[in-house]
């Protein structure tokens, strides 16, 4: 018990020396008396608190720092709006397919029908004509190629006569030969100069049917201004012409403007008996605004489409953001930095072009190949060497959107029900690139005045056209003269983690990384030596013990020499 009871104050000596010695703050308290009660208490409970608090926001830190490993700054500037490339302005009727294109096109299949009769060996039912088609009933068949568009809704059921009916006509139209859906869609809708009229540009005006090219889009038939993008035909001398088309467009200059002296162009529809079918339920014109380099569709941004309504005036500023990156970012795996760099997109790719959208076009056609074996042709966007679908395949393709926006189950591919990821889900590896421009868009609508004029309007960019189609004025500019350029620079790493920790031990209670050795020194160093010195001290007082207990009681025995002195 003596012992124990040794051990005890030699404990709390060595507490005692801790809390005095030691460099953190708040632990002297505990030395001192005090005559308040439960006052140790309350301040060990206060200091407990801070202690796990402390460490909860350090762990939460490494947990960050796992998962982003290092610190971009993003630094803005200011940049003219001159160095910003105007972007591609796709217009696009809500009218799908116009009912005096397909009619025509309708003729001239009845036409190709009543002349002629291939009847190719081998295979002779499958090119058989329908017996006297009615050109009514052909036209009406020719709307299921409306189907190849991407829509976002469920569609109806599909009747499989009707499409092999129409697969056999078209083929034999184009004589046994793979027709092109895309090229189809684009006879159907209705003509450029018909959709945009006229226009202005920074005051002058200009021929618009000399600027706008007619492309099939994933969503319709547009007529899109300030286009680069090479032609996406599945026939390579339709490319070459396309192309052709394309690299003769006048060259537009653009500059930093004003609303006064910006691009402006008069939008006209067709009349109400010339529409068939439209996605939405108005009759608004659709624009879409994107680098004139990519695919004409909107996947990535926020933008959208801009609905222009009729009889309507719609101002759109435009305000381009700069965005790069250092050298110092491209040492950082694109995972962490979440984008790539030209060369790295174009090597994913493989091919000498890459955006985000681009990448979002080339997953989309891998999920369609995976799902179909082919391709539809508006929304391939490709000039690939790749399967297109036809019209056999288009129940298969209504299937595949089901999969694509994510609205019906399709595991009929999978084996053993296996979880694998659907829609955009399969695209987590289309990054947007560390080095380019963005658009922010807005839109401002005002009322466009009717005239009552036989005549037509007196003045202006509408003079001379009257109310008898619906008109539309568009006008874009830029919003701005400068821009702001976003730079993207690592300013940090491990070192920064290891800084925040010591501003917060510090901070919360003078903490360092010396004290954290303190305490392990003394929970171990220390404490050992304690406990050895002890149990030596402890083996050598026993030792002591026993030899002075012997030495004490040889001195108290008699010697036989001084016992025989003493006998008489």
């Amino acid at each position: 018990m003596v012992q124990l009871a040794e051990g005890e104050s030699e404990s709390r000596r060595l507490f005692r020396d801790f809390l005095r010695n030691s460099y953190i703050s708040g632990l002297q308290p505990f030395l001192f008396e005090t005559s308040v009660r439960y006052a140790k208490a309350l301040w060990l409970t206060f200091l407990a608190v801070i202690v796990v608090s402390t460490h909860i926001v350090i762990v939460n830190l490494t947990l960050e720092y796992i998962v982003q490993p290092t610190e971009i700054h993003m630094s803005p500037n200011q940049v003219h709006v001159a160095n910003s490339p105007f972007p591609a302005v796709a217009i696009c009727s809500s009218n799908m397919i116009s009912k005096r294109q397909m009619q025509t096109y309708a003729a001239k299949i009845y036409l190709h029908q009543s002349t002629h009769n291939p009847q190719p060996s081998g295979n002779s039912s499958f090119y058989s004509p329908i017996e006297s088609p009615q050109l009514d009933v052909l036209a009406r068949r020719l709307l299921l190629l409306a189907n190849f568009y991407l829509h976002a809704h469920e569609e109806s059921q599909l009747d499989v006569d009707e499409l092999g009916q129409l697969h056999r006509l078209l083929s034999s139209y184009h004589n046994g030969r793979d027709y092109s859906v895309h090229d189809i869609l684009r006879e159907l809708s209705p003509d450029c100069g018909d959709l945009v009229l006229r226009g202005i540009i920074y005051g002058a005006p200009v021929n618009t049917s000399q600027l706008f090219i007619k492309r099939t889009t994933s969503s319709g038939v547009c007529c899109i201004f300030n286009y680069r993008r090479p032609s996406d035909s599945q026939y390579p001398w339709k490319r070459a012409l396309e192309d052709a088309e394309l690299y003769a467009l006048p060259h537009v200059m653009f500059e930093s403007n004003s609303i006064l002296n910006g691009i402006q162009f008069v939008l006209q529809d067709t009349t109400k008996d010339d529409y068939t079918m439209t996605y939405f339920s108005n009759t608004a014109f659709r624009l879409q605004l994107f680098p004139k380099d990519d695919y004409a569709t909107i996947q990535s941004n926020t933008n959208g489409a801009i609905l222009v309504d009729h009889e309507t005036i719609v101002e759109i500023p435009i305000q381009p953001k700069f965005f790069d990156s250092s050298a110092a970012v491209r040492g950082v795996t694109p995972e962490t930095r979440r984008c790539y760099f030209s060369e790295e997109g174009k090597r994913i790719l493989n091919q000498s072009y890459y955006s985000m959208d681009e990448c979002l076009l080339r997953c989309r056609i891998d999920s369609m190949l995976q799902h179909c074996g082919c391709v539809s042709s508006p929304l391939a966007g490709s000039a690939m060497n790749i399967t297109y679908c036809t019209l056999l395949d288009l129940p298969c393709l209504m299937k595949w959107k089901r999969v694509w926006f994510s609205y019906t189950e399709f595991p009929y591919v999978h084996q053993d029900n296996e979880e694998v990821e659907t829609g955009i889900d399969q695209c987590k590896h289309c990054l947007p690139t560390c080095n380019g421009v963005d658009f922010e868009i807005v839109s401002n609508v005002a009322p466009l005045r009717r005239t009552y004029n036989s005549s037509g309007y007196f003045h202006g960019l509408l003079k001379g056209l009257t109310n008898d189609r619906p008109l539309s004025i568009i006008k874009l500019f830029f919003r701005l003269r400068f821009a702001q350029a976003t730079e993207m620079d690592m300013v940090g790493d491990w070192v920064v983690l290891l800084n925040r920790f010591g501003g917060i031990l510090s901070l919360m209670y003078g903490f360092s990384i010396i004290s954290y050795i303190e305490i392990l020194y003394y929970l171990t160093g220390k404490w050992f030596v304690y406990y050895y010195r002890a149990c030596t001290n402890k083996i050598k007082g026993a030792k002591t013990d026993a030899n002075v207990y012997t030495f004490h009681w040889n001195e108290l025995q008699p010697h036989a020499a001084a016992r025989s002195v003493r006998k008489p």
